[in-house]
């Protein structure tokens, strides 16, 4: 397993991180646990951290397109509305393809996404939209 999750009960929100080679397979089933777990209905937030020295080369735009939307659909009722996710990726040589993600076209209607460089400003952008539902 190339992640680990835990729930952050001081942010309300799921921290995961990915490690080693990550795939697309891999990062769709840590989301459906994660959507499985009871604390998801309250908080529908993730902070994802990829670690340094992750392999993303395994993604790619036709399986964001061919695997991961259909995805997105099918669990759209299951995510709920509002929800949010901000990947934290230290290393700006292996962001590119994440961004990719956060450029498509409708993904905002199954959950807000953002790519970050550090933790603070992930945080600040994830929870902004706590405040702001209130």
């Amino acid at each position: 397993m190339s992640y680990r999750y835990t729930f952050d009960t001081e942010i309300n929100a799921f921290r995961i991180r990915f490690e080693g080679r990550v795939d697309m397979e891999e990062i769709l089933k840590s989301d459906r646990e994660i959507i499985g777990e009871p604390q998801w209905a309250d908080s529908r937030r993730i902070l994802t951290h990829l670690d340094i020295d992750a392999d993303l080369s395994a993604l790619t735009l036709q399986k964001y397109l061919k695997v991961a939307m259909p995805y997105m659909d099918a669990t759209r009722d299951i995510r709920g509305r509002g929800t949010r996710e901000a990947w934290v990726i230290p290393a700006r040589w292996n962001s590119p393809i994440i961004q990719v993600w956060e450029q498509l076209p409708h993904k905002d209607e199954h959950h807000a996404f953002a790519v970050f460089d550090t933790e603070p400003e992930a945080l600040a952008w994830l929870l902004q939209s706590v405040v702001q539902a209130r």
